[in-house]
């Protein structure tokens, strides 16, 4: 009989100022949605960026990064050389299905052991290592309060329900 373990499960927190962030109006910014369709909400900043893909206008600064790590986030960011907006389930002490729009710098990211992700450490440290081999663009974060990320295909029917509205604030965020 093999003995059950315990396995810590890493999500990403947000801290964030109170300070708000507007973005340069004059940039491309290259819009990324993050997370797996393998974990419910987790989904949520995939699906927002493939649904925005789809409108004129929209469709060539979109780009999915399904379960992203560490080297493909640094790759892709020092690749694209433009500002960028992560578009991603984030716990960020809000209520389910609110979002925030913040910057990079505005945030730090902790670790929760009691929640998955699939990031793991993937996300801050490929920001880290874009920073660290010369990526200065702005980034942006898109996050979204997630109800359930347990394993499971498709978004909650509350994360569904509050689809639209995300959906028109991501719009909103990535015009201004």
């Amino acid at each position: 009989m093999i003995p059950a373990f315990p396995v810590p499960c890493i999500c990403w927190t947000w801290n964030l100022s109170t300070n708000s962030f507007e973005p340069e109006t004059e940039t491309d910014w290259q819009i990324v949605g993050l997370g797996t369709h393998l974990s419910s909400d987790d989904a949520i900043g995939l699906r927002l960026v493939e649904a925005l893909a789809r409108e004129t206008g929209f469709e060539s600064n979109c780009v999915l990064l399904e379960n992203s790590d560490a080297a493909t986030v640094a790759s892709s960011l020092i690749e694209w050389q433009k500002p960028v907006i992560l578009v991603d389930a984030a716990d960020m002490n809000a209520a389910p299905g609110k979002h925030r729009f913040f910057s990079d710098e505005d945030a730090s990211v902790i670790l929760k052991t009691s929640s998955v992700s699939t990031h793991g450490l993937g996300l801050a440290e490929g920001l880290g290592l874009a920073r660290a081999l010369g990526f200065n663009r702005p980034v942006c974060i898109f996050g979204v309060q997630p109800f359930d990320i347990s394993p499971g295909r498709g978004l909650t029917p509350e994360m569904t329900e509050c689809f639209p509205s995300l959906l028109d604030e991501l719009r909103k965020s990535c015009r201004r």
